[in-house]
């Protein structure tokens, strides 16, 4: 194809874009994050008053976008962040291009970022830098936090007593964000949820991290195992850190270890007794608990005495149930097929006695309920004639 000829016919009300920012830094950033600087660009020729807010509503994006915008551009040094003592955003400084290029603070003629070394790779969904990318969104997560943190009530989190959940301020957020595992927790945890965390989410994942010192690496389990549970609320996951740390369980191994018992045994087992929207109280675990180790019975016997339960008294009964389990240990059942093959004697033995315990079927003469007498009748009759 031909060139083409650009022609501007533009007023004098027009924002001047830096050439080096077209051919050094524009080709690698993320659409959305270019908009943002160009905007930015835009607001400083009208020196007018900005706020994040104000640009995500021009853009239609979340807070913590424009957040991770404003992150990703000061890392390459076009921009500047300064924060007041409350630690909220209250100047942004736009710096030179031209002399970023010069001194090999940005870009270079390499593209690679910052001088590290790092080749910048293809656009992703949030940035342009894959390794700089996390951190980029580690912090703009707790950037908004800080912005948006604010003190929320306090509530009895254990019934045995824990103290009371710990309302973390702006200042005490800010601390976190020095902590490289606690912004990629963060992260990570809003990617398993799929949506931006607020701020009682990241207080309740602190107070994890914090207040019950969990590892990072227990607390991304703990994500894990209740975001494939289908439960995605914070809430529900703090309830389960609570309940994991009553338990005494402290690392990854220990609640996969607990994990497993509820996923390969107490959910099946909350479902054959048509039991949802739970998990299982403490007894019907120790049921579970005992059916599983102590008897050492699979989980297809266990489902079997379930569904038998059902359909003999028609509602759920774990006391039912370990007691159908209790006579096949003591029978010695450990698979499935000699169940089967129980059942039948049962029927044969239950059919035998029925047979043993039958009588003939009596005449319906009532003489015949009498006993019956056996006369010689020519005995008789000559004992009658000598009588004569």
């Amino acid at each position: 194809m031909g060139t083409i000829l650009l022609e501007s016919k533009n007023s004098n009300d027009t924002t001047i874009v830096s050439n080096d920012f077209i051919d050094f830094f524009m080709p690698d950033a993320n659409g959305e994050f270019v908009k943002i600087y160009l905007y930015l660009l835009r607001c400083n020729k009208s020196h007018g008053e900005i706020s994040i807010c104000k640009i995500a509503d021009v853009f239609h994006h979340t807070e913590n976008d424009v957040s991770r915008a404003l992150l990703y551009w000061e890392q390459t040094g076009l921009l500047s962040l300064t924060f007041n003592e409350e630690h909220e955003l209250c100047k942004i400084t736009l710096t030179d291009c031209s002399s970023l290029q010069q001194n090999n603070q940005g870009f270079n003629s390499d593209k690679h970022y910052l001088g590290t070394g790092k080749s910048t790779p293809n656009n992703s969904d949030f940035a342009a830098v894959a390794d700089d990318k996390k951190t980029t969104d580690k912090k703009a997560e707790t950037l908004n936090t800080i912005h948006t943190a604010s003190t929320i009530s306090n509530k009895k989190v254990s019934s045995s007593g824990t103290e009371k959940h710990h309302a973390y301020t702006a200042n005490e957020l800010a601390q976190f964000t020095k902590d490289e595992d606690v912004c990629q927790l963060l992260y990570i945890a809003q990617r398993y949820i799929g949506q931006t965390l607020s701020s009682s989410d990241t207080n309740i994942i602190l107070y994890m991290y914090d207040g019950l010192g969990f590892s990072t690496e227990l607390i991304e389990y703990l994500i894990e195992y209740c975001v494939s549970n289908n439960h995605k609320s914070l809430r529900y996951m703090e309830k389960v850190a609570i309940a994991w740390k009553e338990k005494g369980i402290s690392t990854v191994e220990e609640a996969k270890d607990e994990s497993s018992i509820y996923s390969n045994h107490c959910y099946p087992v909350l479902k054959a007794f048509g039991i949802s929207g739970r998990n299982p109280g403490q007894s019907e675990r120790n049921f579970i608990v005992k059916w599983t180790t102590s008897y050492g019975f699979s989980l297809d016997i266990i489902l079997e005495a379930c569904n038998r339960t059902i359909e003999t008294i028609h509602q759920p009964s774990f006391e039912y149930a370990d007691s159908i389990l209790s006579k096949w240990k003591t029978k010695g059942i450990s698979h499935l097929s000699q169940i089967q093959e129980l059942d039948k004697q049962f029927a044969q033995s239950k059919e035998h006695k029925v047979k043993s315990s039958s009588t003939p079927v009596s005449s319906r003469n009532s003489f015949n309920s009498f006993p019956q007498r056996d006369y010689d009748y020519k005995e008789l009759e000559k004992q009658l004639l000598k009588a004569d």
